[in-house]
């Protein structure tokens, strides 16, 4: 987030004597990370999720038998569109950072979710976006490993059996929350002023909120006095 070297491509937002090519590498250098991360992590995913991938892709395939893409992207649009490129385009959104990050990052974000978002549909850059072809000589070499990836997230045959494998914890749940309601509190007091059939809720959500941090900056000055 802190990385001062950008990505750009488009040459409508090119600085006068930045070099395309250079930020086009550093563009594949992190997609080439983070895509190596995403193709280890399969078995990260809640078993009973990758269960109802499995089902939709045999629903899928049952319906379109010669499509073979299709299966593919029935679990690319719900991991990728639903999961995991909203997290990379607002990293701060999913407790992932804390503070906002800079101009040139957060267009960085940008491009690197629409090069993943495009391996995920198996698809490549044309005419829409021209200067993003760069990126499709990685999208080619990806498109292989996206697929196993994407069948073995479905590849769970049975139910699991939730109350067996079940690892939540509560009270961290409820801590990630809080930190989260907390770093968009002023979010919420303006979404709160606004009339709406959930008004009365986020004008709750805001007052626990507020009061949980109370406390929690009592406890911090308690400790500070020992």
């Amino acid at each position: 987030m802190e990385s001062k070297q950008s990505c750009e491509l488009s040459p409508s937002k090119l600085e006068k004597n930045e070099d395309v090519n250079t930020n086009l590498a550093h563009l594949l250098n992190i997609l080439s990370e983070l895509v190596e991360k995403i193709f280890m992590a399969s078995e990260i995913l809640p078993l009973t999720l990758r269960y109802i991938y499995g089902c939709l892709q045999k629903s899928v395939q049952h319906k379109w038998p010669t499509n073979t893409t299709m299966r593919t992207r029935v679990v690319s649009g719900f991991v990728f569109l639903q999961l995991i490129c909203p997290a990379i385009l607002n990293p701060r959104m999913f407790n992932i950072i804390s503070d906002s990050p800079s101009p040139i990052a957060a267009r960085t974000l940008i491009l690197v979710a629409k090069s993943v978002q495009n391996l995920a549909n198996l698809v490549e850059f044309g005419a829409k976006e021209p200067y993003m072809e760069g990126v499709n000589p990685f999208i080619k070499s990806n498109k292989h490993r996206m697929i196993m990836f994407l069948d073995e997230l479905g590849n769970v045959p049975e139910l699991p059996d939730t109350t067996e494998h079940s690892r939540t914890d509560l009270s961290r749940d409820l801590a990630a929350l809080h930190e989260i309601c907390v770093a968009h509190s002023d979010e919420l007091r303006t979404l709160s002023n606004e009339r709406g059939a959930q008004q009365h809720v986020l004008k709750k959500l805001l007052a626990i909120t507020e009061l949980l941090q109370q406390k929690q900056n009592q406890y911090t000055k308690t400790n500070d006095v020992r």
